[in-house]
């Protein structure tokens, strides 16, 4: 019985919120989901092994299970404490230090997700606690817990350190050993990945003229750091606390508009498709705030400082030039222009000139798959080694038909992700909210016979996806 779940993201969030001071609340948000969701999620788990009469539960954390990219934390200030671009074996005393000291905040006693964890952890020695009679019990099946780390947790590969506080806080055996970046199981007939290997934003190899994926990639191209860590760290987390620098907490605090607009800062890493950022930081549901008024009195400064922080940014210019066409004008040469003449420096940041950009960029959405089409150029999808691919990465829960053909069907498995997702309307000016959750179950050829028993078969699978909802009352 192989379970897969990926895209948690426990986040740290106390560095995010604004205290409450001068008779008004606290500011603050919250992604991570509560413990009570995985809870019962193993609960389930138990009573699918019973049912299905499992051999062993192997459950794969596949990936961003910690947001060990996206924190301030890697700042005091406006100083960086680490180098979070170096890949990730070359990671020295200081960024592992960081590194233990984000785990340690997501993971702080009295938080949510040392709550979850504290399930995980007690899952790992082989008990559960059952639902609804809510006590502990053992787990019916031997269990395994397998853990690869996808983009945003890169780090966890880094030091033999940070590998043991991520299995301790997962509740894997300890062990300085570095964790795999692909595992295959061979009685489901499965591969798991993260599936940043699909993203070459966010992973250093671009694999989209390959004809054939092998299932081994080189593992420099795990350490390295993408283009995505840049804009992740540099853009996602640095945006919250620019805008408080500028405008302050006390200010934050007491006008709607300052609070609605950080608030959207805090959530647009949960927006899907995130080239609707524009739109979704300009289109707040109130009618005293106008898109102008949005943009000139809240976003513009805070902008401006960002743009002049990441202008000149080695990191960001070796890969404009790395992504740069050589032999044609593109958005890449447009942006290396802007960025070296600084034309918000007089001119400030024309709001125009952005929304031109980004409906360009939302217009050329296609509604076809690209990651289902790069899985199937799988080689073990290709010899049919493999029925399935599990990945996650994306936050779209999927299933797609990669093959069929003598070897029989063979499948992509996309799992989602377990947090909040913000989605948008189809002409990106709504946006609406989702608690997700998604999780699949593949058994082995001597599990899930069915009833009566049909001996024989080779594998068979479940796939799980929902979310939950509540609307406050207006």
């Amino acid at each position: 019985m192989l379970v897969v779940i990926s895209d948690l993201h426990f986040e740290e969030e106390i560095s995010y919120t604004i205290p409450a001071g001068d008779g008004y609340d606290q500011v603050r948000f919250t992604r991570n989901l509560p413990a009570k969701a995985f809870a019962r999620f193993i609960s389930d788990l138990a009573a699918e092994a019973i049912r299905n009469k499992a051999r062993r539960l192997d459950l794969v954390y596949a990936g961003d299970i910690f947001e060990i990219t996206r924190t301030p934390l890697w700042w005091e200030g406006d100083e960086m404490l680490a180098k979070p671009y170096l890949p990730a074996n070359q990671a020295g005393t200081a960024t592992e230090a960081r590194v233990l000291h984000i785990l340690d905040a997501i993971a702080a006693p009295g938080s949510t997700v040392n709550d979850v964890l504290s399930i995980f952890q007690r899952l790992g020695r082989g008990f559960y606690v059952d639902i609804p009679e809510m006590y502990e019990k053992e787990f019916p099946v031997p269990v395994y817990l397998h853990y690869l780390p996808g983009n945003h947790d890169r780090h966890a590969n880094a030091t033999p350190a940070i590998r043991r506080k991520v299995r301790q806080l997962l509740g894997m055996p300890d062990s300085p050993a570095p964790f795999p970046n692909v595992i295959p199981f061979q009685a489901e007939r499965t591969l798991v990945r993260h599936g940043h290997e699909y993203d070459y934003i966010n992973f250093n190899q671009d694999l989209r003229e390959e004809k054939t994926i092998p299932m081994h990639l080189p593992n420099a191209d795990y350490m390295a750091a993408p283009l995505g860590d840049f804009v992740a760290l540099q853009f996602a987390a640095r945006m919250g606390p620019l805008f408080r620098a500028y405008h302050s907490d006390e200010h934050i605090r007491r006008d709607p508009l300052l609070r609605r607009v950080y608030l959207r800062i805090l959530e647009f890493d949960d927006l899907r498709p995130q080239s609707a950022v524009l739109n979704f930081m300009l289109n707040i549901p109130d009618p005293r705030f106008t898109r102008r008024d949005i943009w000139s009195k809240a976003l513009e400064p805070v902008a401006k400082i960002l743009l002049d922080e990441l202008h000149d940014h080695p990191f960001l210019l070796y890969w404009l030039d790395r992504l740069d066409k050589k032999w044609q004008l593109d958005t890449v040469d447009i942006i290396q222009g802007v960025l070296k003449l600084q034309p918000w420096s007089l001119l400030g940041v024309p709001l125009g000139v952005l929304q031109e950009a980004s409906d360009q960029a939302l217009s050329s959405i296609r509604e076809n798959n690209p990651v289902a089409a790069l899985a199937a150029r799988e080689s073990v999808i290709q010899t049919g080694e493999m029925l399935y691919v599990v990945a996650g990465h994306t936050h779209r829960p999927d299933v797609a038909l990669l093959k069929c053909d003598q070897h029989g069907e063979r499948y992509y498995v996309d799992t989602g992700t377990w947090r909040n997702r913000v989605l948008a309307t189809p002409d990106f000016t709504g946006f609406g909210r989702q608690k997700s959750l998604t999780y699949v179950t593949i058994y082995g050829p001597d599990e899930d016979q069915g009833f009566p028993p049909q001996p024989g078969k080779i594998s068979s699978v479940d796939y799980w996806s929902g979310l939950t909802q509540r609307w406050p009352a207006h």
